[in-house]
C-alpha cells in the first residue's frame, strides 16, 4: 500500500468514474485500475462495485476511505508545516465561509490583509456552517466565518469570537415606489413580495416571518446570495439586507428600517490548541485588530 493508491481510492470515490479519475490524474485507465485491483488484494476485500455505467464504493470502501481521508489530510498537514518553517512569510491560508458572509464581508478582510501580504494565497470556499466546523475538526481548514453560532454548543473543540456586527435595511429597486423614503416600518410591507436568501443549510440571513411579524410572500429564494442584490434591481421583489459598502446604490435603493431589528453578528472560528501556519495566524491576527480600529 503506498501514497498513491490512496490518492486515487479518493478520486475514483469522488467521481465514481475510473475514466474521469484517469483524466483527473494524468495517469492511464490501465494503470489505474491495476492499482486498485492490487490494493483490494492487500486489503482483501472488493472497494468499488458497479453501479449503472458508473461505479460505487462497496461498504468495505467507505469503510477505508474514511481512515483515507484521514490519513491524507495529515499529510497535507505536515506538508504544509515543513513549508511554513522553510518559509514562513508565504504560504496558503484555508478559509470557508457561509454564502452571505462570503458575499458581503469576505472579500474587505481578504483584500485588506493581501495589501500588506501580498505574497500570501488564499484557499476559498463557501459551505454551511455545519460542514464548516467539520473541516475545522479534520483541519481541512485553517479559519471558518460564518453568522450563525446555533451549531456551536457542542463543538467545545472550536473557538469563536465575534468580529463584526450589521445593521439590517431594506433595498428596493431605483424604480420603486418606496425608493425615496429615508426610513420604513415593516407594518407598511405586508403587500410586498420579497427576494429571500435561502441557502442549503438553512442559515438565513434574517428569519422573515419573525422580523416582519406576518408571514411575507416570498417570489423568489436564491441559493446564491450574490445574486439577491441583482435580482431586486430586476424588479423581482425587495429584500432585507446588511448594510455593507458592497450594496450598489446605482441600481437599488437603501432605507433604513424603523424597528430594532437584532443587527447581523459575523464570527470567526478555529480549531483550539491546533497547529495553525505563521501566514495564517497572521490573518487570523490581522481579522481581529481589524475589530478595532
Amino acid at each position: 500500500m503506498n501514497l498513491q493508491q490512496l490518492q486515487y481510492l479518493k478520486s475514483i470515490a469522488e467521481t465514481e468514474s475510473f475514466t474521469l479519475s484517469a483524466q483527473l490524474l494524468s495517469v492511464t485507465q490501465p494503470a489505474l485500475s491495476k492499482s486498485i485491483s492490487k490494493l483490494e488484494e492487500e486489503l482483501n476485500v472488493p472497494l468499488f462495485e458497479k453501479n449503472g455505467r458508473n461505479i460505487k464504493l462497496t461498504s468495505f470502501g467507505k469503510i477505508f476511505l474514511a481512515h483515507t481521508n484521514i490519513a491524507l489530510a495529515e499529510i497535507e498537514k505536515g506538508v504544509r508545516e515543513l513549508q511554513d518553517i522553510t518559509n514562513p512569510n508565504t504560504g496558503t491560508i484555508s478559509i470557508s465561509s457561509t454564502s452571505t458572509v462570503s458575499t458581503f464581508f469576505m472579500p474587505f478582510i481578504i483584500s485588506g490583509f493581501l495589501n500588506i501580504n501580498p505574497d500570501a494565497k488564499f484557499q476559498f470556499n463557501h459551505q454551511c456552517v455545519r460542514s464548516i466546523l467539520k473541516d475545522l475538526k479534520n483541519g481541512k481548514i485553517d479559519l471558518g466565518f460564518y453568522d450563525s453560532i446555533d451549531s456551536i454548543e457542542f463543538n467545545d473543540e472550536i473557538e469563536s469570537i465575534s468580529i463584526k456586527k450589521e445593521e439590517y435595511v431594506l433595498i428596493v429597486p431605483k424604480n420603486h415606489s418606496l425608493s425615496n423614503k429615508p426610513e420604513i416600518s415593516l407594518r407598511d410591507l405586508k403587500h410586498e413580495s420579497f427576494v429571500a436568501s435561502c441557502e442549503v443549510n438553512k442559515d438565513k440571513m434574517i428569519s422573515y416571518s419573525k422580523s416582519l411579524g406576518y408571514i411575507p410572500k416570498i417570489s423568489i429564494q436564491p441559493s446564491d446570495a450574490s445574486m439577491l442584490e441583482g435580482l431586486v434591481a430586476a424588479g423581482v421583489g425587495i429584500s432585507i439586507v446588511p448594510n455593507t459598502p458592497l450594496i450598489n446604490t446605482n441600481i437599488v435603493s437603501i432605507i433604513k428600517i424603523k424597528e430594532n431589528i437584532k443587527d447581523r453578528t459575523i464570527y470567526m472560528g478555529w480549531l483550539k490548541n491546533s497547529y495553525m501556519s505563521p501566514v495564517a495566524k497572521a490573518f487570523k491576527d490581522y481579522v481581529i485588530s481589524s475589530i478595532y480600529k
